[in-house]
């Protein structure tokens, strides 16, 4: 991934835009990742009051990295608005 694309991806998963000076050890919690129970034709979620980025059980890397790369696009991933 690009350094952008990390950058969305952090956003999407804890709402938070940029690292602390800390790097993420200064993050209020630590990052989770959960397996969700939505079909693998879903995109990945995420909970960023918990810092919890959740992905259906996808059938291959690949179709974990292609999801990736949709939700680390600048307008998927500000979906809040606030990007």
């Amino acid at each position: 991934m690009s350094a952008e694309q990390k950058q969305i991806l952090l956003f999407f998963w804890t709402s938070v835009k940029y690292l602390p000076v800390e790097g993420f050890r200064g993050l209020a919690s630590r990052l989770y990742i959960y397996r969700s129970p939505e079909p693998q034709n879903r995109l990945p979620s995420s909970h960023t009051c918990f810092y919890r980025l959740c992905f259906p059980p996808y059938t291959s890397m690949r179709m974990l990295q292609d999801r990736l790369r949709i939700i680390t696009q600048e307008h998927f991933g500000s979906s809040f608005g606030t990007w």
